[in-house]
């Protein structure tokens, strides 16, 4: 879990101004006043998730702000007034913010007052879930596995199927494909337990092809 980004007085006081205006709305984001405070966001949570995307956990060794996307978890479009709500920030890569868009990731109806239990969320959340809970990482940027329907859901909110086409995996190739790439990972790893998941996929995979035989 990462930690939230904590104003200081005067960004307090320029959010509060722009939650008062009577026709807020999510594009507001683009206002020219707000620039500054939009750095400062992005930089907190570039250091504070160690140059990690938040959903591929893929490194970006650069502080330039073109590589980086700021996150609103529920989407500013979907509900403005959490658009500056610290744990409703993170950063992502550009391919995870663009799949994400405005697909729906919470159950809550809340407008005024964020939901601060990780039940409430569709997706992984990196403020109130432990990623490892729900997904694990074979190979950054190559094969994801999800531990849980949370990570199922994140997985096809952020496309993190994307990376088998930079995998030579297409997804319209047969299982067996599929298998040589993951026996493939297999030799590549010492960790047991990601070990444990490529077993378990090769041999469901395995089993659909003697049923499909």
């Amino acid at each position: 879990m990462i930690n939230a980004i904590d104003y200081d007085e005067d960004s307090v006081e320029l959010i509060k101004r722009k939650l008062s205006q009577p026709d807020f709305k999510g594009d507001n984001w683009s206002d020219e006043d707000i620039i500054d405070l939009k750095g400062h966001i992005k930089k907190f949570y570039i250091a504070e998730q160690q140059h990690r995307c938040a959903f591929c956990r893929q490194i970006i060794r650069s502080t330039n702000g073109r590589h980086w996307d700021i996150e609103h978890i529920i989407p500013r479009d979907t509900c403005a007034y959490f658009m500056f709500a610290s744990q409703n920030l993170c950063v992502s890569c550009i391919d995870c913010n663009s799949n994400k868009g405005v697909k729906k990731v919470t159950s809550s109806k809340a407008k005024k007052q964020l939901p601060n239990k990780s039940e409430k969320y569709l997706i992984y959340h990196p403020h109130f879930d432990n990623y490892d809970d729900h997904l694990v990482v074979i190979k950054e940027g190559v094969f994801y596995q999800a531990r849980s329907a949370k990570g199922e859901q994140t997985m096809y909110v952020c496309g993190l199927s994307r990376f088998y086409d930079f995998a030579g995996y297409d997804k319209t190739l047969s299982s067996d494909a599929r298998i040589l790439l993951l026996a493939k990972m297999l030799g590549e790893t010492d960790d047991e337990e990601i070990k444990n998941g490529l077993y378990k996929e090769i041999a469901a995979l395995t089993l659909v092809n003697l049923v499909n035989k």
